[in-house]
Order: structure tokens, then C-alpha cells, then sequence
């Protein structure tokens, strides 16, 4: 049985029974009806919520900070939109709540579930997904990396039927493949500091199941007051 702990920014709650149900996400709407339509993108980075909607996708990175980086422009686009966002960790070595501030994440519209493994972190997703209520579910494996198929079988099908993005977090070397065959797209991400409070993030997607070939990206950013 999951025993999460539940968080969000002046909030806690005691069990995940009723986070779905709370005022935070009201049930009255689904998820992937707040999802941003083609046809009213601009301009948005390689990976924006159009192209991973209804996909287990896995960001993956030699230190934590580089995958965090891209995790705050995903969770920044999703609030941008109004789609309720979960994030699930199994360590709290995890992202750093000011640095999310600085880059204009509402910290109290993001409910953080702690949860003890990978099995577990995969159990929760399942259960939030039933709900139907949330469109992007952020992962944060670390190196626990024992995810088993059946598990991301069953967060496959879930992610598609409600349109809901699954983005699994780890840290793995560059040589490492990725959490399985159920991976809809593998990414992994570099981080490298070019000047005080300036890096170079580097994309590189060596398994894209919409998009071919593997293909990479390269840009600038500016390190939040943590990373300075």
C-alpha cells in the first residue's frame, strides 16, 4: 500500500484520497481539455505539452540540476494553461522550491508526493491518472530506476486514454537506455556553465516514437539565484 506525503506550498495533506478532490483541482473539468490546441501554438521550446500529451516520456541526466532546468519550462507552460500538474518524488534531494519561484512557477498550485521507491512513484501516478484530473504528472525517479513493465504498461494506456503527460526523472549515465520499450521518447539532457549565472543546456533525444530521426537542441539560459 502507498503511503505518500502529500505537500503543497503552506498546505499538507494527510492522505492522497482527496487531492484530486480538493479546491486546488476541482473535477468539473478534465485535464487534457486545458491542454494547449495546435492551432493556437506560437512558439514554444522542442518539448512543450502538444508534443508529449499522452506520452510516457523520460528526461534523464548525469546530475539532477539538468533535467530540473527543462522540468521548470514544462511546469511553467502547464500552469501558463491552467493544467493541473503532480509531482512525485522518491528523494527529497529534489528540485529547489525558490529557483522554481524565480522562473515563475506557483509554488502553491504545484502538491508535492513523496513516496518511498519507484514502485511506488509508479502506483501513485496510476491512481492520479484514474482520476482524470491532472495533465502533466512529473516523475522524479532518481536513481531508482526498477519500474516494472506491467507498472508503465498500465501508465502507457492511462497517459493516452485521458491525454495526460507521465515525464519520468533520472539520473543515469549517457550510456544507460532508457526505463523501457514503453518510453514514448528518451531524452537526455546536459547542463554546462558558461559564465556566472549562464549555462548551455544541451538536448539531445536519442528515442522519439512521433519524431524521426533522434534529433538534438541546444540553448542558452540563465541560472536561477540557487545556481548562481
Amino acid at each position: 500500500m502507498i503511503t505518500p506525503v502529500i505537500e503543497t506550498t503552506g498546505e499538507y495533506a494527510s492522505a492522497a484520497t482527496g487531492l484530486a478532490d480538493s479546491p486546488i483541482f476541482p473535477r468539473l473539468i478534465r485535464a487534457a481539455d486545458l491542454l494547449p490546441d495546435s492551432t493556437n501554438l506560437k512558439e514554444y521550446t522542442p518539448l512543450d505539452l502538444h508534443t508529449l500529451r499522452g506520452r510516457l516520456v523520460e528526461l534523464s541526466a548525469h546530475q539532477p540540476s539538468a533535467y530540473l532546468s527543462l522540468s521548470c519550462t514544462l511546469l511553467l507552460e502547464a500552469q501558463i494553461h491552467s493544467v493541473p500538474v503532480v509531482w512525485i518524488s522518491t528523494t527529497r534531494d529534489t528540485f529547489y522550491p525558490p529557483d522554481l519561484a524565480a522562473n515563475g512557477v506557483d509554488l502553491s498550485m504545484l502538491p508535492v508526493i513523496w513516496v518511498p521507491d519507484a514502485r511506488s512513484a509508479g502506483r501513485a501516478a496510476d491512481w492520479l491518472l484514474h482520476t482524470g484530473a491532472f495533465g502533466l504528472l512529473m516523475v522524479d525517479l532518481h536513481r531508482d530506476l526498477r519500474l516494472p513493465a506491467p507498472l508503465q504498461s498500465r501508465l502507457a494506456q492511462l497517459a493516452h486514454h485521458h491525454n495526460s503527460t507521465v515525464c519520468f526523472l533520472a539520473v543515469k549515465t549517457e550510456s544507460s537506455p532508457s526505463l523501457g520499450s514503453l518510453i514514448s521518447l528518451y531524452a537526455r539532457i546536459n547542463r554546462v556553465r558558461i559564465d556566472s549565472g549562464r549555462f548551455r543546456l544541451g538536448l539531445q533525444v536519442v528515442k522519439d516514437k512521433r519524431r524521426a530521426p533522434v534529433w538534438k537542441h541546444v540553448e542558452h539560459v540563465h541560472g536561477p539565484p540557487g545556481l548562481r
